[in-house]
């Protein structure tokens, strides 16, 4: 199984992210939120997406019975000075998403 908690940012704080795991969408998950979809042992990939802009995809192996646990969050701190340039050159670092 695999959770991932939404974290505040101010970017985006209305709108809900697409949680995309092995290149299929399987949800989306809201502002301060929590996702939790159950996978089978293995390895995966995920990533989530909102627009054209998206997070880093992070590779993982799943094991039975196991929770993996995810941090996300739109721009934040002084990111949120630079959307533009994210929005148009690093459109694939929008969104941050990390192994607790």
């Amino acid at each position: 199984m695999i959770e991932i908690k939404r974290e505040r940012s101010l970017t985006d704080m209305l709108r809900n992210y697409n949680v995309i795991i092995d290149g299929k969408k399987v949800g989306t998950i809201g502002p301060r939120d929590t996702f939790n979809f159950s996978i089978a042992p293995g390895k995966h990939t995920i990533h989530l997406e909102i627009d054209w802009c998206r997070s880093k995809k992070i590779e993982f192996k799943a094991r039975e019975n196991e929770i993996i646990r995810f941090n996300c969050a739109g721009l934040r701190g002084i990111k949120f000075l630079f959307v533009m340039w994210f929005i148009t050159f690093a459109r694939n670092k929008y969104l941050s998403l990390n192994l607790k």
